[in-house]
């Protein structure tokens, strides 16, 4: 790029710091010749603010502000995390070859020497923005093996806990079985000894009435026994699908049906541990949705993680469960399913929007909360090529909105 015959730069923007006003508006009127966005600060307070507020690629400092030396601001400079990393080219209205050594060993990258020579000029500021970009680079590689480290070690941590939960469910099942099938006989029992008593009368009637009254007392318990036993059955099982999420394992499915199933499950998990005020959840499934081929175990997964935060924040929110409540609509778009799962609870603040698919985010409290339930999500819908995003108002609701492609 040329302008007026000077070769430009790549734009970047430049601080100059001199408290000779003339000097100043001088060179950032050249610097601006080359298409630079160019700042200006007449002493160390103004530079500090400027800084704060505005990224910089390269900053220009005279050698001496108000009289003084400067080399105590370009320390000050080099020792803070924010700003160590911006090239300094030092201004100096005298060829002090020993201060300028000096300021180089304390960290300038370069100096001038006025009047500033303008092919000089150009190549060492060109110089410095080439270090700029180089770093900035460099940080983003830093971030990005950084980003990759954690989601390997998400993976790892997830492959752990699905073979921890099949071991775990593989041993439950058994002796589950065995308390489920007990109590079914002991309720038929119950029901056999109450009908002899009842047609026969081998008591007198108020020891009749007691032996009738305790036995309807113990089958109305072991009912209950097999209702929560058949209840973590279905727990147990679920953690052996939600194990399983190999992608590999996709078939045409129904969408409808699998969170319905999932809808189930959570409910069901929750009225074990002792919930019976839950939320209300609405749904609208069409019914010309088509079949996708996905993995259950692995979307139903999504679906159950999404539901369990949103049944935490629920609860977080209202003391009255009946005010509490979640929607889910599935919709047909012709080229694309959209499931949205929308609750009342207590949203999420802008300030952990961007955070909350990173692995091991998590706001709940407790050990058994890894945070790994909406990087998994994240991970699964992207293996349908797919998206899932969030809309939220702190305090008021939470919105997840998740995207399939129908082929």
């Amino acid at each position: 790029m040329e302008n007026n015959g000077i070769s430009a730069h790549r734009p970047a923007k430049l601080l100059i710091v001199d408290d000779n006003e003339n000097a100043r508006s001088l060179l950032k009127r050249r610097l601006a010749m080359y298409g630079h966005e160019v700042m200006s600060a007449a002493n160390q307070s103004d530079a500090l603010k400027v800084l704060r507020d505005n990224p910089v690629d390269v900053i220009f400092l005279n050698m001496f502000l108000d009289n003084q030396n400067s080399s105590a601001f370009l320390q000050k400079l080099k020792s803070n995390d924010s700003y160590q990393n911006i090239p300094i080219i030092m201004i100096s209205s005298n060829d002090d070859t020993e201060l300028l050594v000096k300021c180089i060993e304390a960290g300038a990258e370069d100096y001038l020497v006025k009047p500033l020579n303008q092919t000089i000029l150009r190549a060492r500021l060109s110089n410095c923005i080439a270090r700029k970009e180089a770093y900035d680079k460099e940080l983003q590689y830093i971030a990005q093996i950084k980003q990759g480290q954690k989601q390997i070690a998400a993976q790892e941590k997830m492959a752990s806990v699905g073979v921890l939960a099949t071991s775990i469910s593989n041993e439950l099942k058994n002796p589950l079985n065995f308390v489920i099938n007990f109590a079914n006989v002991s309720a038929e029992t119950c029901s056999e000894l109450i009908k002899d008593l009842e047609s026969q009368n081998l008591f007198t009637e108020e020891t009749q009435r007691k032996i009738l009254s305790n036995l309807r007392k113990f089958q109305s318990n072991v009912s209950k026994i097999s209702n929560y036993g058949r209840n973590a059955d279905q727990i147990i099982r679920f953690m052996l699908d939600q194990s399983n999420t190999d992608s590999s394992q996709k078939h045409p499915a129904n969408v409808n049906k699998i969170i319905e199933q999932t809808i189930n499950m959570l409910m069901s998990s929750y009225k074990s541990k002792g919930t019976t005020n839950l939320p209300r959840i609405i749904t609208d499934f069409p019914k010309n949705v088509p079949h996708i081929v996905l993995s259950v175990q692995a979307f139903s997964k999504v679906i159950y993680n999404i539901l369990d935060n949103a049944f935490y924040s629920l609860q977080k929110k209202y003391p009255d469960p009946t005010l509490s409540e979640v929607m889910i609509s599935v919709k047909n778009n012709l080229t694309d399913i959209e499931i949205i799962i929308k609750d009342n609870g207590l949203g999420i603040s802008s300030e952990i929007k961007n955070k909350i698919f990173e692995p091991f985010f998590t706001t709940k409290t407790g050990g058994m909360n890894p945070g790994l339930g909406l990087s998994t999500a994240l991970e699964i819908i992207q293996d349908l090529k797919g998206s899932i995003s969030v809309d939220s108002l702190e305090g008021e609701f939470a919105e997840f909105k998740i995207t399939i492609p129908q082929k």
